[in-house]
């Protein structure tokens, strides 16, 4: 493996920790740039109208359901951040495109992570108007989207297409 591949992947799992460091405390003020465009994609969806409420994020009143901190899919997009890397690291042959795949990551990750957590978000709300919300179901149903997503994450990003150095 060259020196930029496993630079990469260095990089990568850096940005796991932080990540990880961050989301400790974070409130749903810090994890707006996740709960906002999550809200909004799940409101179009479902045509539910989730307004912000300080401290709590996201609350559909109506059908009584918050998308609070915890469901923000920072996990996710930490994985996620990881699969691409390993994906992609056959691509990281040289620094500068190690650079331009970790970049690429990071955007294809959080746009991953609005996309696959709207999903997992509107089977929930689903589940939670048939009466089918328990926490173990609710969870379960999470680990399977989420897998799904990661899944199909690594299995794109392992594709052998044209390198460019």
């Amino acid at each position: 493996m060259k020196k930029s591949q496993l630079g990469g992947l260095g990089i990568a799992v850096a940005l796991v920790v932080l990540g990880k460091h961050y989301i400790r405390d974070a409130s749903a003020e810090d994890l707006g740039w996740l709960l906002a465009p999550t809200a909004k994609c799940v409101s179009v969806l479902t045509g539910s109208h989730f307004v912000r409420e300080a401290g709590v994020g996201y609350i559909d009143r109506c059908i009584t359901f918050e998308i609070a901190p915890v469901c923000a899919g920072v996990h996710f997009m930490l994985a996620a951040i990881l699969a691409l890397a390993i994906g992609w690291r056959h691509h990281m042959i040289t620094w500068r495109a190690m650079g331009y795949r970790l970049a690429t990551l990071v955007a294809v990750a959080y746009v991953a992570t609005i996309v696959i957590n709207t999903l997992r978000i509107v089977i929930a709300i689903s589940m939670h108007t048939h009466d089918l919300s328990g926490s173990e179901l609710h969870r379960m149903e999470g680990v399977l989207v989420y897998l799904g997503g990661l899944c199909a994450l690594y299995a794109i990003a392992n594709q052998r297409g044209p390198v460019h150095a």
